[in-house]
């Protein structure tokens, strides 16, 4: 039996949505704003991004 509310126009649409969380109107996905470095690292890089954490750079300034 044939499903009668199956419409091939809509359902095999490859175009995402607008409005969509993740895609921007150019098709490429939309990265969420980094967030603030709270690790154990004073003072580096990770992957290719700077990184420290201010209150162990306050904490350990005589030493660095």
């Amino acid at each position: 039996m044939v499903n009668p509310r199956w419409r091939p126009k809509i359902a095999n649409s490859r175009k995402p949505l607008k409005g969509s969380h993740n895609n921007t109107e150019t098709g490429i996905p939309a990265f969420p704003k980094p967030e603030p470095y709270i690790g154990r690292y004073i003072d580096g890089e990770i992957a290719g991004v700077k990184v420290s954490n201010p209150s162990y750079k306050k904490y350990y300034k005589d030493i660095i």
